[in-house]
């Protein structure tokens, strides 16, 4: 799901399962231009998905990361009417094939949760001579 989110829909980073102090970890993340972000939580199982609706992030939706949030599974898993409002569903047919079953609207997003993981994710780079990292002692 991260290629297709990085290769299909063109997303200029994608990160997949970083925890952080945050409490949310989301399967996989992508951000386009403007900060606009994309969220989505791939479920391999019915309970997966149920367990999923318990977490405080999902109480509100402006708790959650996310601009765009979807659901993944495979194909007959999940159905359009037990998606929650404003989230998408996503089919996966095998390994490759992905088809958007219910678009996902505009939802508030947590950009301070948002901020906070590429925080994370580029102090761990530690690759690059254009950004400086600095290592905050906690």
């Amino acid at each position: 799901m991260a290629s297709w989110l990085k290769n299909t829909k063109r997303h200029t980073i994608v990160i997949s399962e970083l925890s952080t102090k945050n409490g949310e970890t989301p399967d996989i993340i992508g951000w386009l231009g403007h900060a606009s972000s994309t969220l989505i939580e791939c479920k391999v199982s019915r309970s997966d998905f149920l367990s999923d609706k318990k977490k405080w992030f999902r109480q509100r939706s402006y708790d959650g990361m996310g601009d765009m949030r979807y659901f993944a599974a495979p194909k007959g898993l999940l159905s359009v009417n037990e998606i929650p409002e404003g989230w998408g569903l996503l089919e996966v047919d095998g390994n490759r094939f992905v088809r958007k079953v219910k678009k996902a609207e505009l939802l508030e997003a947590n950009k301070n949760s948002e901020c906070v993981m590429l925080m994370s994710a580029l102090r761990r780079l530690k690759i690059s001579t254009a950004v400086y990292v600095v290592q905050k002692e906690d």
